[in-house]
């Protein structure tokens, strides 16, 4: 089968990729292609068949996950030799994993400035102060440190001091021992899955949520179910009903300004949260690492319930730098202890060198500054970004907010459809499928603010 017969079949009602997989279903149970052939690469395929090479990617690790291709670390990817032409076993392999998420992050990675990352979760390089984070090497330079061993289990002491003092005033109980320093918040996240569960687990999420999340949770056989989501936060009724049929270990989930909705919990939800928590005596994961974009008061659900029966996440990534891994986790005395000894079982320490540089912009005021400097242009961006959406024919969901993220659909519009539309004019937009339990359908897409008025989304939306 040479590469001019590679036409993708007519199918009433299927997406992009669910045609590229039955090209090389088709071909290959015809033995038009035998094993070990060679198929073309991801951008040669694109070119040929004039789709997004995100469409390619996506059939491509779906082909791979059903064992009809095999993927060689620096060849490509070839037809799979001898293997059963079937879907996949339960539990899935790695690589089939919330492979729609996979997709976004892959491409996002991987892209560099080659797309706008509408769809993206952090903001604009541009926006970050560069000066700051050079001073802040220079000083670790002059100063010097220990470079030949490893940082200490729960991390860095004086960060995590620190840190207790920053949780202190915002009314959540911490000393520096119930604190834990991780390779950020998406290692704090592993990590509680790791202590609070085990596989078989059922544990909640919001539905839609942090789609690395959900990946990861699954990824350590967890039994994941989704709480609905509204603009004030999940529906107490349907958490109670989830509660009550599922008896879950823990309930991830991301009260302020969450990803993707950015839409924030209501004082009612949270005392309503804490109370579900308590009466069917499950943990509450509080993702907070957009904690500081928050205008006006904020009552943390671990403030609120405490460390015994909320373990708290938060980062500083998004605020100074996202090549700044460095997040936490604060919980109960115990579980920190467990949470330290996961940690180095799995990865060993975090990184000295950036919890010192994280301190030294904390206390140099750079933070401080840097932060009042987003918040102010996520507040000038969300409302534009929210009228130019409108205007394009979308429906927002829940009110303006602070943070980053706008949840929208435009009634009638395909948002996978859309995505590979706009993968193909260099724009990469998130459908709401990526943000679900089990990748069911979704009318939704996610907007980041911050990129919302570049004229590149024009002929897009």
């Amino acid at each position: 089968m040479t590469l001019e017969h590679y036409v993708l079949p007519e199918m009433a009602h299927a997406t992009l990729v669910e045609r590229v997989i039955a090209l090389f279903d088709q071909a290959i149970k015809a033995r038009r292609l035998s094993p070990g052939h060679r198929v073309p690469s991801i951008r040669k395929l694109a070119g040929e068949l004039a789709i997004s090479p995100f469409t390619v990617t996506d059939a491509y690790q779906r082909l791979v996950a059903r064992g009809l291709l095999e993927s060689r670390r620096g060849s490509g990817y070839f037809v799979a030799g001898g293997r059963p032409v079937s879907t996949p076993a339960d539990p899935p392999p790695v690589r089939e994993l919330a492979i729609d998420a996979y997709w976004l992050s892959r491409n996002v990675y991987e892209s560099g400035d080659m797309l706008l990352p509408v769809g993206g979760g952090w903001l604009p390089s541009a926006w970050f102060e560069a000066v700051p984070l050079a001073r802040a090497l220079r000083a670790l330079a002059r100063d010097g440190m220990p470079t030949t061993r490893y940082g200490q289990p729960q991390g860095w002491l004086p960060l995590r001091e620190h840190i207790a003092d920053r949780l202190g005033d915002a009314e959540i109980t911490a000393s520096p021992r119930d604190i834990v320093l991780t390779h950020g918040a998406s290692q704090a996240i592993d990590l509680a899955a790791a202590v609070l569960a085990r596989p078989g687990d059922t544990v909640l999420v919001d539905d839609p949520g942090y789609c690395n999340l959900i990946s990861c949770l699954q990824l350590r056989g967890l039994n994941v179910i989704g709480a609905p989501w509204t603009p004030q936060g999940p529906d107490l009724a349907e958490l109670a009903r989830l509660a009550a049929l599922h008896r879950p270990r823990a309930f991830f989930t991301n009260p302020w300004l969450q990803n993707p909705t950015g839409c924030s919990y209501t004082p009612a939800t949270a005392f309503g949260v804490l109370r579900l928590a308590g009466e069917f005596d499950f943990t509450v994961v509080e993702d907070n690492v957009s904690a500081d974009f928050v205008s006006g008061r904020q009552t943390a659900l671990a403030a609120q319930g405490g460390l015994g029966r909320v373990m708290y996440i938060g980062s500083f990534s998004k605020t100074l730098s996202p090549a700044l891994r460095v997040g936490f986790v604060a919980t109960d005395r115990a579980r920190a202890d467990e949470l330290a000894h996961v940690k180095m079982i799995t990865g060993l320490t975090s990184s000295e060198y950036g919890e010192r540089m994280v301190l030294s912009l904390l206390e140099d005021g750079s933070a401080r500054r840097q932060i009042e400097r987003l918040r102010a242009r996520l507040a000038e961006a969300q409302p534009r970004a929210r009228a130019r959406l409108e205007a394009a024919g979308y429906e927002c969901f829940g009110s303006e907010s602070g943070g980053m993220f706008i949840w929208a659909r435009r009634p009638g519009h395909d948002p996978v459809a859309r995505a590979e539309h706009a993968g193909r004019a260099g724009v990469l937009l998130a459908p709401g499928r990526l943000f679900r339990p089990g990748q069911t359908g979704s009318e939704w897409l996610r907007f980041n603010a911050a990129y919302c008025l570049d004229a590149r989304l024009d002929g897009v939306l």
